[in-house]
C-alpha cells in the first residue's frame, strides 16, 4: 500500500509502515522519507517505486525519490573509441559476482557527488552484504591479473539493476565495468540499469536523463513488482564484445 501523506519527518521502516508516494516529495532535491532502519525489505517494497536511501547521517537514513533519473538501457551501453583497444586486446579480466565484498569496500573509498566522504556507511555495508547473501546484491570486477582495478555493485528488482557505485584504480577501469555490467545483464534478461543520479560520466555510457514520470512508468513496467527478480550467475571470465 503507498500512503500519500508525506513531509520531510516522515518516518519508514518500523511498524506498520506504508511504502510513500514518490511524486510526494519535500523538497527540490527529492527528499521523501526517513528511517532509523536499512534492511534487505525496505529496499524490496521501495526500489520498485524508484526510493533510494542516499546517505545516513547521525544514524538516520535519507531516503530520495528525485525528479530527473539516470536510466540506461542495458541494449544501449556506448562504446567509446577509446575503450575498443581495451575489449579487443581483453586487457582485463572481467568477472561477475566473484568478490562482491571487495568491491563494496573499495567503493566505500569513493566520495558520491554532492556529499562530502563516503556514504557507504557500517548499516549501508551490513545491509548490501545482506541482500548478497540473499541473491539479490551483485558485483561486477575488472582484474590485471590477480589485482581487482575496477568494479561496480548493485541491487536487483525485477528486470531493472539499481546501480550503487562503482570504482577504478586504473584508467578507464570503471567504463569497463560498467559496459561489461550492462553486457551481462542484457544477456540475461535486464532491460535498464537504474544509475540513481545523473553524471556526466554515465551520460558518455549512454545514460538518459528522464523526469520521474517517464522513470516510473519504466518501474511500473519491469521492476520487482511485476516482475520476478532476473537470475544473474556468475561468471569468473565474461568476454565484452563490440
Amino acid at each position: 500500500m503507498i500512503s500519500s501523506t508525506n513531509n520531510p519527518l516522515y518516518f519508514i521502516g518500523q511498524g506498520d509502515w506504508e511504502v510513500p508516494d514518490p511524486n510526494d516529495v519535500s523538497n527540490d532535491e527529492g527528499l521523501i522519507a526517513l528511517s532509523w532502519e536499512l534492511n534487505p525489505e525496505m529496499y524490496d517494497r521501495l526500489y520498485p517505486y524508484g526510493i533510494f536511501p542516499w546517505f545516513e547521517q547521525e544514524g538516520v537514513v535519507f531516503w530520495f525519490s528525485p525528479e530527473v533519473r539516470s536510466i540506461t538501457a542495458t541494449d544501449q551501453v556506448k562504446i567509446a573509441k577509446s575503450m575498443r583497444p581495451y575489449i579487443n586486446g581483453r586487457k582485463w579480466r572481467f568477472s561477475v559476482n566473484t568478490a562482491f565484498e571487495q568491491v563494496l569496500e573499495k567503493c566505500s573509498a569513493v566520495d558520491r557527488p554532492g556529499q562530502a566522504g563516503t556514504w557507504i556507511t557500517e548499516k549501508f555495508h551490513e545491509n548490501f552484504m545482506a541482500l548478497h547473501r540473499e541473491g539479490k546484491g551483485y558485483s561486477f570486477e575488472v582484474w590485471d591479473g590477480e589485482e581487482l582495478v575496477g568494479g561496480t555493485f548493485g541491487v536487483i528488482t525485477g528486470a531493472v539493476f539499481v546501480g550503487e557505485s562503482m570504482f577504478h584504480t586504473q584508467t578507464n577501469a570503471s567504463k569497463y565495468a560498467y559496459i561489461g555490467m550492462c553486457q551481462y545483464l542484457e544477456a540475461h534478461g535486464v532491460i535498464a540499469v537504474d544509475n540513481q543520479l545523473p553524471t556526466e560520466h554515465l551520460d558518455r555510457l549512454g545514460a538518459m536523463n528522464i523526469d520521474r514520470e517517464e522513470f516510473l512508468e519504466v518501474m511500473l513496467h519491469h521492476a520487482g513488482l511485476v516482475s520476478e527478480d532476473a537470475t544473474i550467475p556468475r561468471s569468473d571470465n565474461y568476454r565484452l564484445s563490440l
